[in-house]
């Protein structure tokens, strides 16, 4: 037993100064005088806010098991999420071939736990310290301090063994499911929506969230703070939840250190190292219906870039997921609608905006980023007019498809026909400008000025760029948009044709030819942005 104990440490020790190697890179003594300064920071930050704390609680003679209860349950949340991250890093550096041939299997998942809790340990010393040492003094009680550690050293292991156990488990069922990371991905990115829609029927249920708060004094969580607080004399800890927290925890680290042991095992010894066959392929030169509908104006191979658009967006979402920043920044501009006043038509045209940007954004945002890992090819084998068409083609496509809804939105509402006919229109000379205008800025970006990073629903990097200068870039893109925008929108405003009608002009004519003015406005704005794509497409350089 000896042996391969000795050996998980030793696989520990490996781990980590691969680490440490890894994050070294000629300033190994300033990165560990700067841990070590960060360290003394954070145990005096938190020695400080513990010491209050610890003297509220000590004055107020009680101890709030629920908001403690709340506070353990984050800090599992965190620490577990942690190192999970770090198992997930590790893990995948671990070598079974070599491994499997030296040590049992027990022996790298032990050292894989021992190692994930020493990086979570590092960082987590010097708070704890602080929070231990200052609760002592607020509480004027030192048998506190060693409680509060034990509490926390346990808390810690048993949110790095879940931690570790959780993320193992996750990649064997990703690798029995063709498509886990998928549904993975779908509940990182929209796992908020259940939880809003939760605190929405729970508010129209007039339930107060409060009360479901003050429920945590009575789940087994706070018997980790009754573990804390048991060196405490006067304030009622409960000794025999104390003495059940330390019970938990002992059954409870062990089963799921061997959970990992189990969940190793069977990743590297019993599932297959194959991948899934292709699927959802799509030929990018046959007949289809793009071809029915617009073979006759617009050129093949045109057809065959919007095509391989649409395709990409099918196979990563890249842009499709990015549709949200274009209702976000429309909502922006609601406020403001609604407190000034204006016709039925604001609505409309806040929605044919948001959705003309939308199909903008989805296909046409980020070309080089998009188009990285076959740039060169495209430079060298489609023309820029064909190019630039095709991206403009995909979204204006998307666009007209987005202004039906809108359009029979229009006719269900209190706007003129003719208002509605022409805010559908406002849709798609939207999605077509900014679209141009989305082209002709991101080929203004060097090509190295990208760089590969994880994205959802694909294990391969997409590339990005990265900073500031990204939002700074389509901060412009919205800025544009919004002077486009900009006369359907004022001269629907309350304040505005009322004037207007003052002077002798009917608020109707102002309405509608406001809306007229934005749709000429975006296609003089979209010849021109057209224009200067198609010509930085020729200019652009590999460098």
């Amino acid at each position: 037993m000896q042996s391969w104990v000795d050996a998980s440490v030793r696989i520990a020790r490996i781990e980590w100064r691969r680490r440490q190697r890894e994050a070294a890179a000629g300033t190994q003594r300033t990165r560990r005088r700067v841990t070590l300064v960060a360290t003394v920071a954070l145990a005096v930050v938190f020695g400080a806010l513990s010491r209050s704390a610890g003297a509220s609680i000590a004055t107020s003679g009680s101890i709030p098991l629920d908001v403690l209860g709340i506070g353990v349950t984050l800090l599992f949340g965190v620490l577990a999420m942690r190192s999970s991250n770090l198992a997930h890093a590790r893990f995948e550096g671990l070598e079974p071939a070599f491994l499997l041939t030296t040590v049992p299997t027990r022996a790298p998942a032990l050292g894989l736990l021992v190692f994930v809790f020493a990086r979570i340990g590092v960082f987590l010393v010097g708070p704890a310290a602080g929070v231990a040492v200052g609760a002592a003094l607020g509480l004027r009680s030192p048998l506190v301090a060693p409680t509060m550690l034990v509490a926390i050293a346990g808390i810690t292991a048993l949110a790095v063994a879940v931690g570790v156990a959780g993320r193992l488990a996750a990649q064997l069922i990703g690798r029995r499911l063709s498509r886990g990371s998928f549904y993975r991905d779908l509940l990182v990115v929209f796992g908020w929506v259940p939880v809003l829609l939760a605190w929405l029927v729970l508010d129209s249920m007039s339930v107060p969230v409060g009360s479901l708060l003050e429920r945590f004094d009575s789940l087994p969580v706070t018997w980790i703070v009754d573990l804390a607080f048991l060196g405490a004399t006067g304030l009622g800890a409960d000794t025999v939840r104390a003495l059940a927290a330390i019970g938990t925890l002992t059954l409870a680290v062990p089963l799921f250190v061997g959970l990992t042991t189990v969940l190793v095992r069977r990743i590297w010894e019993q599932e297959p190292g194959g991948s899934t066959g292709p699927h959802g392929s799509h030929s990018l030169v046959t007949e289809g219906w793009i071809e029915k509908l617009l073979g006759d104006h617009v050129s093949r191979a045109t057809l065959t870039v919007a095509r391989e658009r649409w395709l990409i967006e099918r196979r990563v979402p890249r842009g499709l997921l990015s549709m949200g920043y274009a209702f976000l920044f429309v909502g922006v501009l609601v406020l403001p609608a609604l407190i000034v006043g204006g016709s039925a038509n604001i609505p409309l045209v806040l929605l044919a905006v948001a959705t003309g940007l939308s199909a903008a954004i989805a296909f046409a945002s980020d070309p080089v980023g998009t188009e990285y890992r076959v740039m060169t090819m495209l430079l060298t084998s489609v023309p820029a007019r064909q190019f630039v068409t095709g991206l403009v083609v995909a979204s204006t496509v998307v666009g007209t498809v987005f202004a039906v809804p809108v359009a029979l939105i229009g006719f269900a509402s209190p706007a003129d026909l003719l208002a509605a006919v022409l805010i559908a229109l406002v849709t798609v000379a939207i999605s077509a400008c900014a679209a141009s205008v989305s082209i002709a800025v991101g080929l203004g970006i060097e090509r190295y000025e990208f760089f590969p990073v994880p994205f959802f629903f694909t294990d391969v990097p997409i590339y990005a760029e990265v900073g500031v200068q990204s939002f700074v870039r389509a901060g412009s893109i919205l800025a544009i948009v919004s002077l486009v925008a900009a006369p359907a929108l004022l001269g629907n405003l309350e304040p505005v044709y009322e004037l207007a009608a003052a002077i002798g002009l009917p608020g109707g004519i102002v309405q509608i030819g406001s809306i007229l003015v934005t749709i000429a406005l975006a296609v003089a704005v979209s010849k021109s942005a057209y224009r200067s794509a198609v010509g930085r497409y020729r200019d652009y350089q590999i460098r």
